[in-house]
């Protein structure tokens, strides 16, 4: 098939492409449909040419990388939305969340048809920011510095011991100012709440800021 697409002309051409006798004559059928796989290699090869210059979100692991130039890639990036926060993005971040709301609670689910605390955050940090998080809420709270609870800001995620999940952190969401947060809830999916309730004060387990001044 690779022999036809280029162009070759012998009578290999007609067996690849069109599975007759391999020494069978170049018939104008054969010829056609070399030209059609011809075509169509043709436009795969350029729409994987274009995906290949697509820019991905920068990752946020908290650690060192390994490459100086993915490190000033993701330093810059993130520079560029800290400066994005302080010229109107917590608007930005309340517009996003505000299209995740209502999403349904699915335990390891990651689409608009059911998401996790985890998914959730990392769905709207995406969005509202262009950095990418871990996937759990405990290699989230090894990120960023950790803030005090009296000084939170909108973009902070906070982390919550949930009774039921064992020990360490196993709930996480983001701070949207005015002592509010927005998460996914298990009862009630993708929705805002009191960061003060008795519920959720009494499991407060810490909060991480990952869009540094």
């Amino acid at each position: 098939m690779v022999l036809c697409a280029f162009g070759f002309r012998y009578p290999i051409i007609a067996s690849h492409c069109a599975g007759i006798n391999t020494y069978g004559p170049l018939t104008l059928l054969n010829l056609t449909m070399c030209r059609s796989l011809r075509q169509l290699i043709y436009a795969s090869i350029v729409m994987l040419c274009a995906c290949a210059g697509i820019t991905p979100a920068p990752r946020y692991t908290g650690g060192q990388s390994t490459t100086s130039t993915a490190t000033t890639a993701i330093g810059s990036e993130l520079k560029t939305r800290q400066r994005a926060r302080l010229q109107g993005g917590d608007r930005r971040l309340m517009g996003v969340i505000e299209g995740y709301l209502g999403i349904p609670y699915l335990w390891g689910g990651t689409t608009r048809r059911g998401m996790d605390c985890s998914a959730l955050t990392r769905a709207v940090v995406r969005e509202a920011y262009g950095v990418e998080l871990p996937r759990t809420s405990r290699q989230m709270y090894e990120l960023g510095k950790p803030t005090d609870r009296q000084k939170l800001r909108a973009g902070d995620l906070v982390f919550f011991r949930i009774d039921d999940s064992g020990p360490g952190v196993s709930h996480v969401g983001i701070y949207v100012g005015d002592g509010q947060f927005a998460h996914a809830s298990s009862s009630r999916g993708a929705v805002i709440d009191p960061l003060g309730s008795s519920y959720f004060d009494k499991r407060y387990a810490g909060a991480r800021r990952i869009l540094l001044d």
